[in-house]
């Protein structure tokens, strides 16, 4: 079981997704993202994290070559379930128009 975030890493994983969302499809790197929040380096452990455990949560996808840096990350569009689509065939229960 996972403990819940802090509030200011919910705040911060709010500003990496709307960050990765205006850049979509183009993926940013880490220190794009860092600089693109305002976080910049000072803060740049803190969005790692964020950014990680966004992937682990299936929110954002992290690409990179083994050993390169950059990595860089995109989000993911979400999953979205939609209702099974009925069609009515009774002409006596169609709309009058």
């Amino acid at each position: 079981m996972s403990a819940r975030p802090a509030p200011f890493k919910v705040h911060v994983a709010d500003q990496v997704l709307a960050v990765l969302a205006e850049a979509d499809p183009m993926p940013l790197s880490t220190p794009q993202v860092q600089d693109r929040t305002g976080y910049g380096v000072r803060y740049g452990q803190l969005v790692y994290q964020v950014l990680t455990r966004l992937a682990a949560d299936g929110q954002v996808e992290r690409s990179a070559a083994p050993g390169v840096k950059p990595v860089y990350w995109r989000r993911l569009a979400p999953v979205i379930c939609l209702p099974p689509l009925t069609v009515c065939t009774d002409r006596d229960r169609r709309r009058k128009s």
